[in-house]
């Protein structure tokens, strides 16, 4: 963990792991989507 920065006399947070969170955020939307386009595609083409 790193040790909190001090922002205007305010000790912030330390950062999180924000890019694996997105990385697992645009997993897990893009799997449904794909799924239901292919669902689409195969019903009306």
């Amino acid at each position: 963990m790193r040790n909190a920065k001090q922002i205007m006399g305010q000790a912030a947070a330390a950062p999180r792991m924000t890019k694996a969170a997105a990385l697992l955020i645009a997993i897990g939307l893009s799997v449904p989507v794909f799924l239901v386009l292919t669902l689409v595609e195969a019903l009306l083409f």
